[in-house]
């Protein structure tokens, strides 16, 4: 099964029409579930999936904070972005796309790279994609972040709490609340509000 986030109705015609010709030789595609929000993503959709197809061509953060919460919930999920180059413009979205996203695929190719990424999960295989702007890519390399801080960052600008962190990712609030005060003081700031004005400057 394919879970198809979408509220444009032309995205799901089109993608309807995708999946019969795809499901003509590749009966796994049969059945495809559109839900127009993230809290039409339940466990049971979840688990019966195999992609999660996310039609994002607005910027949208809490959106993404949603299906971040999905995703860390579900860490084999598998969710193929079909978004657009500017929506990678604003870092905070940036960062936030990554951590959601397994494979990203621009609304100009969509369809060619979209289909050969539905073969390859018939046959068992995954692909994954990372983009990142020149912004954040030349701030993470100057600020030298550790994996962990990199881990932990796309929580706290998401509004995640310590608390909250270590639970998602299963470390002490002490490993979490130091892993902050090392990327607030990488980012010389001492605040959230601090760090968004760093992203959007």
């Amino acid at each position: 099964m394919v879970v198809v986030l979408s509220s444009c109705e032309y995205f799901r015609i089109g993608f309807c029409m995708l999946a019969e010709d795809i499901a003509k030789e590749h009966h796994s595609f049969s059945e495809v579930v559109f839900v127009k929000e993230t809290r039409g993503i339940d466990k049971k959709i979840v688990a019966k999936s195999k992609a999660i197809v996310v039609d994002y061509c607005q910027p949208d953060i809490q959106t993404l904070i949603n299906l971040m919460e999905i995703k860390l919930k579900n860490p084999s999920s598998y969710f193929i972005f079909i978004t657009k180059d500017t929506c990678f413009d604003n870092t905070i979205d940036n960062i936030l796309i990554n951590t959601v996203s397994d494979f990203t695929i621009d609304y100009i190719y969509a369809i060619k790279k979209l289909t050969h990424c539905l073969i390859y999960l018939h046959s068992g295989k995954q692909r994954f994609t990372m983009t990142k702007n020149m912004r954040w890519y030349s701030t993470e390399k100057e600020k030298n972040l550790t994996r962990q801080e990199s881990m932990v960052l796309p929580f706290i600008i998401s509004g995640k709490k310590n608390k909250e962190i270590s639970r998602y990712l299963d470390l002490s609030g002490k490993t979490i609340s130091h892993y902050r005060r090392n990327i607030y003081l990488k980012f010389r700031v001492t605040n959230l509000a601090g760090l968004y004005h760093v992203f959007e400057s």
